[in-house]
């Protein structure tokens, strides 16, 4: 079991970085001796979850998370019953659409509509959602309870642009607001120039199972706009919250 914990605990290193780690950077973040990081690191380039840069000599994420992400989309009936709701809000709004799904440790962006515009936000499928300062990690953590927030936040929070929150005290400020009003707003909080919505989704246990969001530039995504468009995106949440069976 503690060689499966250590592969773990060296597999998230790569969720939470710019995508390549050196030998060196996997050992220290992992706080494992390098030896013992090299063995587990060469298995998993072996079974496909990790590959190595040749030109770099650093490592990333291999193509075998792919198999599972196919697998997660093809045996989901949540992405079967978002999928309609999610391409009306794209067609109505015309700014990127994504849905992340959330099984109460991660949130991930598993399915992203784009728009027909040249002006677009990408939100990369497969890619895992920050709960801090984006929407969609926003608006699932309004949903939490005060010990599941202090289970999923710790003390010190990245800071990525400006408006980025970094202190937890105005945080869980801003997560009360988010459950009053059932709607995550991210102004400029991950990426500088961009604004997101996002709504929390709920099954038939009332439980939360993910989050949709619409994400466009700020110059577009205007406080004006968002003000229109927050009845709409949580309308879309609605619907499909009410497709699995939720009861309002």
């Amino acid at each position: 079991m503690k060689i499966i914990k250590k592969s773990v605990t060296i597999l998230d290193l790569f969720l939470a970085s710019e995508g390549e780690l050196s030998m060196e950077e996997i050992a220290k973040r992992a706080s494992m001796n390098k030896s013992t990081a090299r063995r587990i690191v060469l298995s998993l380039i072996e079974c496909g979850f990790l590959k190595r840069q040749k030109r770099r000599g650093k490592y990333s994420l291999g193509m075998k998370f792919l198999d599972y992400i196919y697998a997660v989309k093809k045996h989901n009936p949540i992405l079967d019953i978002a999928e309609r709701y999610l391409v009306e809000l794209s067609e109505t709004l015309s700014e990127t659409i994504s849905l992340a799904l959330w099984d109460g440790r991660d949130a991930v962006i598993s399915r992203t509509i784009y728009p027909h515009h040249p002006l677009i936000v990408s939100a990369n499928e497969g890619s895992m959602v920050g709960l801090h300062f984006a929407s969609l990690g926003k608006a699932i953590m309004g949903e939490m309870t005060e010990e599941e927030l202090t289970r999923h936040l710790s003390n010190k929070l990245t800071r990525y642009t400006h408006n980025t929150i970094t202190d937890i005290n105005d945080l869980k400020k801003n997560i009360m607001m988010i459950k009053q009003e059932g709607v995550a707003i991210d102004d400029e909080e991950a990426f500088q120039g961009v604004r997101g919505i996002a709504v929390a989704i709920k099954n038939n246990e009332r439980i939360v199972v993910g989050a949709v969001n619409i994400l466009g530039p700020s110059v577009r995504l205007t406080r004006e706009k968002i003000r229109e468009y927050v009845p709409i995106v949580k309308e879309c949440a609605l619907k499909i919250s009410r497709d699995l069976g939720f009861n309002d």
